[in-house]
């Protein structure tokens, strides 16, 4: 069962990946951040990198459909995606959500890292933010709180670290819990849906 915390913090991740603010996750959110990252990574010119981005947004689609049993689900809620994200991250066996982990920060390494060299650049951290519409203020923050050996870069380990503790941690003190900027401090506001 998710806690105070992390259901706070996926929250925050609902509310930047809710693309057009409605108050529902759709799939057009997530090909939107997808084209959005391509844009703002500088990958638009690097197809092999868009589509592979683009596969990536409809296969999180497909997982989210599944997970509701529903193939033709075009939308979900917060609640629907609380329950998603626990049947994903919280209760299956370690080694399976460390893979999830390691899938996710091997694709971010894949599109952030431009000279490949394994590490992350307080430039290239910056373009996770903007690819993602984290307010920017938070950047250097965050960038200096996982950097851990404040060596001026994000290594796959400590980028690693970071996802993990942003994920599963309960604890309010974690570094990870600033992964997408502080936690709450989205300015984009949901919009009422008119049913």
């Amino acid at each position: 069962m998710l806690t105070v915390l992390q259901k706070h913090k996926l929250g925050h991740l609902f509310s930047i990946i809710d693309f057009d603010h409605n108050g529902l996750l759709q799939k057009s959110d997530l090909q939107s951040i997808a084209e959005n990252i391509s844009v703002f990574a500088g990958v638009i010119d690097r197809n092999e990198h868009q589509i592979n981005l683009k596969k990536y947004a409809e296969e999180v689609w497909n997982l989210i459909a599944t997970h509701h049993q529903n193939a033709d689900i075009d939308s979900i809620q917060l609640d629907q995606w609380l329950d998603f994200m626990e049947a994903t991250f919280y209760t299956p066996a370690k080694d399976e959500v460390d893979r999830k982990i390691n899938r996710i920060v091997d694709i971010a390494q894949q599109v952030f890292d431009k000279n490949q060299d394994v590490l992350i650049s307080k430039l290239e951290f910056m373009s996770i933010f903007v690819s993602f519409r984290v307010e920017i203020r938070f950047a250097n923050k965050c960038f200096q709180a996982i950097d851990s050996n404040a060596d001026g870069h994000i290594s796959k380990e400590e980028l690693l670290n970071a996802t993990r503790e942003f994920f599963q941690s309960d604890d309010e003190s974690s570094v990870g819990n600033q992964l997408f900027g502080e936690i709450g401090s989205s300015f984009f506001s949901s919009r009422k849906v008119m049913h």
